[in-house]
């Protein structure tokens, strides 16, 4: 699948790049006159009452529907209209002076279809045909939708929280990043937003419609909704005159409301609306609770399908801690000695560690989204925390954490203070994280590399720990630690040469979407924040006709666009001949960058067609027009 995502975008970005359109703005001064039905645009109604909008217009303009399920854009939409009426739908295009859309078109509709309705979300929704359905924010664990109270969160680049990759939200197709339950900043128990509520109802007066209150203002807005089954797999719903519930201090947190919002659980118990966060594009995943589940009227069973059990939280144990906080590497030899200094990450100082029940592992929740309302920015003086830890002759432990000093004990797999120490505080807008406490669990020991540990933060609705706040700290150098560039390990043989699109020379050194390049271990390739990956390489046996621009491109950054447009970035260099060339990245995403997640290429790529011609060898490839020289981090 990834392999077929990344292929189709490059693909459609190379087939614009090489189908040139005029999209300039002389031809759009369309007035409402011009948008008229059968003019600028169809309507089709088939004999199951499903409507066809369609756009007779060019396909450089941008076309919006006002239709009876909503809004849409798009040249051509398709909607399913159950009941029997008259309807309108009126269409728009963008044009210099803004959108601008005709007079509404009226269309009918003779016949009730209730078969578009026999889909049992339509019944888990709304009760069925001639009932209403209320739902109501998720106020604890009810033992459905992963969830423990009215908000959730889901990490847009792994929905499925498992280091997969997947980015596809859906019905049963979504694991939590993190669940915080109730909290003072984002939505307390409390909160008048608990008190809120949308009612669904389907009937053959109506149609599809929803009322809902929103008790922070106190304001009632009844207006339709659109369900969307075409992929039953990723249900979507709209929303005309009203919005999917959310709590006022989220107004302005999301794209979009209305439109398109994912259903990623619905059952006659549980509904979970999915919209995406405008700055920082997490998936917050809204809870919501059936009524008559919440009075007790109705009961979960226990063999309801999707119901989840899950495992309580288990402590992580750590194997020689010891031993492990006093190794540390030097010039690739370990070394063991009396003390141990460790640093704050200047990457991630701190985080949450959340048990995920369904999956029963530890979890950090911040994925590097520092910044936010909830993740504040720490400031400079975290740079300077060191904390050191020394081994005394008698077998007992001393340290120094800034200017607190004392004794701690190693417990299994806790560090345990003589007193209550703090690392820092982060300050934020909207709430202060303290890391302080005097009992630490250690949640990772990698010797040399990394060293997490943290204190108990919440509980879940047994009463377990199941977040940790916590620090991640790094291991200080111990003298004569390397310096210089990292030679990144690469097989020449493995580097793949060819002309991609007919069009652009490439020289692969990475693909993780398939294609052949593997060069390079992914693993070996990590990225500090400013650092500069740097690939040296040769050409032999190029005839050029005119400079080309040569780069290095991977998913990363503030460009990361491909061919045509990265032969306009800064980085890119000109070629003019054979001869040996660097060419580079720098990390400028402002935490660290790693290619062993599959997320990521690492290409050369150069203007070849008008620019440069060099033959193919006996076996019709082109291994040996470029060799790779070095490969380093600097």
């Amino acid at each position: 699948m990834k392999k077929s995502i990344y292929l189709s975008a490059v693909a459609a970005l190379l087939f614009a790049a090489c189908t040139p359109e005029d999209y300039s703005l002389k031809d759009r001064n369309l007035d409402p006159e011009d948008l008229v039905e059968g003019i600028a645009f169809t309507v089709d109604v088939d004999a199951e009452n499903t409507v066809t909008l369609k756009s007779l217009l060019d396909k450089s303009y941008s076309c919006y529907w006002t239709q009876p399920n909503g809004r849409s854009q798009g040249h051509e939409v398709k909607l399913q209209l159950p009941f029997a009426g008259t309807y309108q739908v009126s269409f728009g295009v963008d044009t210099r002076g803004g959108v601008v859309y005709g007079k509404p078109y009226q269309f009918t509709i003779s016949t009730n279809n209730m078969a578009l309705l026999e889909d049992p979300l339509y019944e888990y929704l709304t009760g069925g045909v001639g009932h209403s359905k209320k739902w109501v924010p998720c106020d604890k664990a009810y033992g459905v939708g992963q969830c423990t109270g009215p908000v959730m969160y889901c990490n847009p680049d792994d929905v499925l929280n498992d280091g997969s990759g997947d980015t596809k939200l859906g019905i049963n197709h979504m694991v939590p990043n993190w669940d915080p339950g109730f909290e003072n900043w984002l939505i307390p128990a409390d909160s008048p937003y608990m008190d809120s509520y949308m009612i669904f109802s389907l009937d053959d007066v109506n149609g599809c419609s929803i009322t809902e209150y929103r008790a922070e203002d106190g304001d009632t807005h009844t207006g339709k909704f659109n369900l969307n089954l075409s992929d039953k797999n990723y249900p979507v719903i709209s929303f005309t005159d009203t919005y999917s519930m959310h709590n006022v201090g989220f107004d302005g947190a999301c794209d979009s409301y209305t439109t398109d919002v994912i259903i990623t659980e619905l059952t006659p118990y549980m509904l979970q609306l999915a919209t995406k966060r405008t700055v920082e594009p997490w998936w917050i995943i809204w809870n919501f609770i059936a009524e008559d589940v919440k009075n007790g009227t109705v009961e979960i069973p226990s063999d309801e399908p999707g119901y989840i059990e899950p495992s309580a939280p288990v402590l992580p144990e750590i194997s020689n801690l010891e031993e492990g906080l006093f190794t540390t590497d030097i010039n690739g030899v370990n070394y063991t000695g009396s003390a141990m200094t460790f640093l704050v990450s200047d990457e991630a100082a701190y985080d949450w560690m959340w048990w995920n029940g369904g999956t029963s592992a530890w979890e950090g929740i911040v994925g590097g989204q520092y910044g936010s309302d909830w993740a504040p920015l720490w400031g400079e003086e975290v740079a300077d925390v060191e904390f050191t830890i020394s081994k005394k002759a008698n077998g007992t432990y001393t340290y120094e954490l800034g200017e607190q000093s004392g004794t701690l004990t190693i417990d299994e797999s806790k560090l345990i203070f003589d007193k209550e120490v703090s690392f820092f505080t982060v300050t934020g807008d909207n709430r202060v994280i303290e890391l302080k406490g005097q009992e630490w669990q250690v949640f990772k020991c990698d010797p040399g590399s990394e060293l997490i540990i943290g204190i108990p933060d919440k509980k879940d609705a047994s009463g377990a720990y199941n977040t940790y706040l916590v620090v991640n700290l790094t291991y200080k150098p111990v003298g004569g630690g390397q310096s210089g560039p990292i030679n990144v390990k690469f097989i020449p043989d493995n580097v793949n040469n060819y002309i991609e699109a007919d069009k652009y020379f490439r020289c692969q050194l990475y693909n993780p979407w398939g294609g052949g390049g593997d060069a390079i271990d992914p693993a070996d390739l990590k990225l500090k924040k400013n650092q500069t990956v740097k690939v040296t390489l040769t050409l032999h046996g190029f005839t050029f006709t005119q400079p080309a621009k040569m780069v290095l491109c991977c998913n990363r950054g503030n460009e990361q666009g491909w061919e045509p447009d990265c032969f306009d970035y800064a980085r890119a260099i000109t070629v003019n001949g054979d001869g040996t060339y660097t060419i580079s990245w720098t990390n400028d995403t402002g935490s660290t960058v790693k290619w062993d997640d599959a997320t990521s290429a690492l290409t050369m790529t150069m203007q070849y067609v008008g620019y440069a011609f060099v033959d193919p060898d006996s076996e019709g490839s082109y291994k040996n027009a470029c060799t790779i020289e070095s490969i380093t981090i600097e």
